[in-house]
């Protein structure tokens, strides 16, 4: 993971402590500079990401749709409980 996208995952890790996060590569060597999160975190005791609910944030939790965009990450489903923050 480059260091830009590495202090992206610092800051929204202390925003956001109850969102996993990890180097996309420990997913697979095909994510590489992506950091992986999905199932099973949360953003004020709801889902962070709920692909079929949050229509209007493209499945991610409001709060942490805003806080990626003001970081400059985009957001791509593998599946509805996969999820990879990248930089365009």
């Amino acid at each position: 993971m480059n260091t830009t996208l590495l202090t992206k995952k610092q800051a929204l890790a202390k925003q956001f402590p109850n969102v996993w996060m990890s180097d996309g590569e420990d997913f697979s060597s095909g994510h590489v500079d992506t950091i992986w999160t999905g199932e099973g975190s949360t953003v004020d005791n709801a889902s962070a990401f709920d692909y079929y609910g949050y229509t209007n944030t493209h499945g991610v939790h409001p709060k942490l749709a805003q806080a990626l965009a003001k970081l400059g990450l985009y957001v791509d489903f593998y599946d509805p409980g996969t999820v990879f923050f990248y930089t365009a």
